[in-house]
């Protein structure tokens, strides 16, 4: 995989540009930029957009659709579990 550095306009840190298979050159705003405007119901992190980049130099792996982006963190709760709360708090006011 080819990496350059080139620096942004005006001030500021040098930013990485990732070339790829066919020729494009891609830094990784301007890759999450495209994506978040091609998959507009997927939020697209920076961490997934910098993963692909480093691990892929295919388009076509590049640039698919994100399956998951972001981890569940909402729990579901069962009937189960709300009874066993419900029994281990009267269980402790006895």
């Amino acid at each position: 995989m080819e990496r350059k550095f080139l620096a942004r306009c005006g001030r500021g840190s040098p930013q990485r540009v990732y070339i790829l298979d066919d020729g494009s050159e891609w830094t990784i705003l301007k890759l999450q930029s495209y994506l978040n405007k091609r998959w507009k119901r997927k939020d697209i992190s920076l961490h997934l957009v910098r993963s692909r980049l480093q691990k892929h130099t295919n388009p076509d792996k590049v640039f698919a659709k994100p399956i998951v982006t972001k981890p569940r963190t909402i729990l579901t709760k069962t009937d189960k579990d709300i009874s066993r709360e419900m029994i281990n708090l009267a269980l402790k006011n006895i």
